[in-house]
């Protein structure tokens, strides 16, 4: 059970707190059902009602160390094999369907090496390329005290300092 404050991790959404729990006061919804409303950290208007027995797309952040260890882990996470085109993004979206950052930077790899080797970035990698830096950006901002708009340094200098060792 969260507990109002609590930061949560929502679908790959980024971070939000827990602003209320409780009933909804919306007539389309079961007063006597308890909600979790999620408030995002970085959008003000940016809120989420998610029912308090169902906690199947929110998790809690990763810690300092989990984040710290995730990101030193980088060169060695595996980019995915899709074996035809035309089920790309169904692969992108059963990786991270599990909301777990590791695979998000799984698809996050994808994307960059595919880029790379192309040339230019297809509007499918750019949009789950967006959405998941988002989403790691913010928790792995919370997580280390680091400001949203110096994680891509901070992990580029992490994982180069990784690679020359």
């Amino acid at each position: 059970m969260l507990n109002r404050g609590d930061a949560v991790v929502y679908k790959c959404r980024g971070l939000y707190k827990v602003e209320d729990v409780g009933p909804l006061d919306f007539s389309f919804v079961d007063s006597n059902k308890q909600y979790y409303t999620l408030q995002s950290v970085e959008n003000e208007g940016d809120r989420a009602y998610i029912p308090a027995e169902d906690e199947t797309n929110i998790r809690r952040p990763v810690s300092r160390e989990e984040a710290l260890d995730l990101i030193g882990r980088i060169p060695e996470i595996e980019v995915l094999q899709v074996k035809n085109e035309k089920f790309r993004e169904q692969e992108y979206k059963d990786c991270i369907s599990d909301f777990c950052p590791e695979n998000w930077v799984r698809v996050l790899k994808t994307t960059y090496k595919r880029t790379k080797s192309r040339g230019s970035i297809t509007s499918l990698d750019r949009k789950y390329q967006m959405l998941l830096e988002h989403a790691l950006y913010s928790e792995f901002s919370f997580a280390l005290g680091i400001p949203a708009g110096e994680m891509q340094q901070f992990i580029a200098d992490r994982v180069g300092a990784a690679e020359k060792d």
